[in-house]
């Protein structure tokens, strides 16, 4: 093996969120978020937030095991219903601002550079009794007001800012918006693109904010970046690629880059017969707001085949399958082992955006997992970041400017649909969905390989 060496001054750090691992989720004044809400039906299959791993309790512990483990940079959130409890009040929670001052003055103090999202799911359910959050244009307002209030307390210490995790998979997950569930179809996605919407608005006017007032900070969005490829080599399993990535994914960057939103995204709301609500000028701010890095949360690629029988004027989910390819290795959770796949998607972002600045938010192997005699073997997840590791630094050596690595998840957290169950973590918790024991940290076998890796800033041996 050749000696793959990573530039100087690469961050290498890991991710959490705050709704994930707080806990505390009533503490200090902190309202209810739409994550706190959507947590709360599963309650008899799983842990909510009310707890979770109790980050908020431990966090100068798990500061520590962040700086025994070598971090440069820590991917985190913060909770905005932490800031503003109801969303709507006009000076921010005094407690939750002093809870993230000494999170990051102790991240700062260990020599991790934050890197902190805005929000990550977690918009307060106050907001949506109120006025329906996202789906009111109101909420452009409260988020902007919500972000000058970040920018202001901790820029001076943060450079790295990410405005909303994942907007695409909240729009089809509309419950994630606050959206009842039991509306039919068309009205949910209905309100969910104009929440899509107005996210794009409200962080235009954050990167603007950001770029006037804080020229030295960088700010963009952590977009789930789904690489996709045809199941066969025929040109319409090709396109069906194509057409779900650019939906999905790049049409999120198109817009945070480019800041215009691209008619192939025009085309598949015309096919839903979906019409979104604008007014004058709303052009004008997504040209003046623009990103100046991306965040890309990357896990596996996705294989489609073209639905043949489908209506070529159909949703694009209606005009697709997902296939499973045997020659692969998945989780339990249905996502696949394919490095390979991260360096291609890396290359097309260079060739969409070039050179634009890419940090690695998210990219992560789950398993159930046990405590053996204070050990946690984990192999596979040493395998996972070994080799997207190696194709991360061929990605590099391509021309790619990724700049940083944050693999998900520094900790094992509450996870959306499974909770205790499906872990991610360099480090295990010892709770599980029922009993929360004593939250005691461990460190896995894959803290130690991760360890070396940072330790000499290249590839080990797996």
């Amino acid at each position: 093996m050749t000696n793959e060496q990573f530039p100087d001054n690469f961050l290498w750090g890991a991710a959490t969120s705050a709704f994930q691992v707080e806990g505390g989720n009533q503490e200090d004044g902190k309202g209810l978020s739409v994550a706190d809400i959507r947590s709360y039906p599963k309650r008899h299959q799983q842990l909510d937030t009310t707890v979770s791993v109790d980050h908020y309790h431990h966090w100068r512990e798990d500061v520590q095991l962040m700086k025994e483990l070598g971090l440069k940079s820590y991917r985190f959130s913060i909770n905005w219903s932490r800031i503003f409890p109801n969303g709507d009040e006009v000076e921010p929670n005094q407690a939750g601002l002093r809870f993230y001052h000494h999170l990051i003055d102790e991240l700062v103090a260990a020599n991790i550079e934050p890197m902190v999202t805005m929000t990550h799911f977690d918009q307060p359910y106050g907001l949506v009794k109120k006025y329906g959050g996202w789906v009111d244009r109101r909420s452009i307002a409260d988020f902007v007001k919500y972000a000058k209030w970040l920018l202001k307390e901790f820029s001076p210490q943060v450079r790295y800012w990410l405005t909303i995790n994942e907007q695409a998979v909240m729009v089809l997950a509309t419950d994630m918006l606050g959206i009842d569930d039991h509306l039919d179809e068309h009205t949910r996605y209905q309100m969910a693109y104009q929440a899509n919407y107005h996210m794009w608005l409200a962080q235009a006017e954050v990167y603007k904010l950001c770029h006037d007032e804080y020229p030295n900070c960088m700010i963009g969005p952590a977009v789930s970046y789904i690489t996709t490829l045809p199941a066969s080599r025929k040109s319409y399993d090709m396109l069906a690629a194509k057409e779900l990535e650019d939906f999905y994914s790049f049409a999120q960057m198109d817009v945070a880059i480019h800041g215009v939103i691209p008619k192939y995204f025009e085309n598949e709301l015309a096919n839903l017969n979906i019409e979104i609500s604008t007014q004058p000028g709303d052009e004008q701010v997504l040209q003046e707001g623009r990103a100046n890095y991306l965040g890309v949360n990357w896990y596996c690629t996705t294989i489609v085949e073209a639905r043949r029988d489908a209506d070529p004027n159909g949703f694009i989910f209606r005009r697709i399958n997902r296939v499973i390819d045997p020659d692969l290795l998945y989780t339990e959770w249905g996502w696949n082992f394919d490095p390979v796949g991260l360096r291609y998607g890396l290359r097309q972002l260079n060739d969409r955006y070039p050179n634009i600045p890419i940090a690695i938010t998210e990219c992560g192997w789950s398993e159930r997992e046990e405590l053996i005699e204070g050990k946690v073997h984990d192999p596979q997840r040493i395998s996972y970041l070994h080799d997207h590791i190696h194709q991360m630094w061929l990605a590099i050596q391509d021309g790619v400017n990724v700049f940083s690595f944050n693999p998900w998840s520094f900790i094992d957290l509450l996870s959306n649909g499974d909770g205790m169950e499906k872990r991610y973590g360099l480090v295990f918790v010892d709770r599980t969905n029922f009993d929360e024991k004593n939250q005691k940290r461990y460190k896995k076998d894959s803290f130690y390989y991760y360890q070396k890796v940072l330790q000499t800033n290249s590839l080990q041996p797996n």
